[in-house]
């Protein structure tokens, strides 16, 4: 309903219907509340979405990457919407992205500093970031599944996934 900015503890306690002594023995402040928020969020995000052992070198990888990612959000829209909007330093997106280009094949590796080439991957993950936030604020009208094949053919084939315009 609020930005973080124009929520005060006392606010934050009678919404919470608890005492602002209460707030105070589990966080300093509100800053510190969010940064709690976004590393609970966080744990749970690499617990459903990172597999260890995950490797998107294929199309169907990087799709059940997607489709984990997206139901993730789903799941938790409107605690992603808060932690997303109310993060000055974008600390859970980077996060998240850093996991993210640890596991995608990295375009640096494959072409050189001096091939334009070698920036796909950061265009790619900064689009498909976009869009997800884009389709998280839209209301997730699509479901998860069909966001996340789109997505993934859009990373591995580009624009040529996309032949016409319903």
């Amino acid at each position: 309903e609020k930005s973080l900015e124009n929520i005060s503890v006392k606010e934050l306690a009678q919404a919470a219907d608890i005492n602002r002594s209460t707030f105070y023995f589990y966080y300093n402040d509100i800053n510190d509340m969010l940064l709690q928020i976004q590393d609970e969020i966080y744990a749970v995000f690499v617990e459903e979405v990172l597999s260890p052992d995950a490797n998107f070198v294929t199309l169907d990888d990087f799709v059940a990457y997607c489709t984990r990612f997206l139901v993730f959000c789903k799941k938790n829209e409107a605690i992603c919407k808060f932690v997303i909007s109310n993060d000055p330093n974008n600390s859970l997106t980077n996060r998240i992205k850093k996991d993210l280009l640890l596991q995608i094949p990295d375009s640096k590796k494959v072409f050189s500093e001096t091939n334009p080439k070698c920036y796909l991957t950061c265009y790619a993950v900064s689009g498909i970031w976009q869009t997800i936030l884009k389709w998280m604020y839209d209301g997730m009208k699509i479901a998860p599944e069909e966001m996340a094949l789109f997505l993934s053919n859009v990373y591995f084939y580009g624009g040529r996934t996309v032949t016409t315009m319903d």
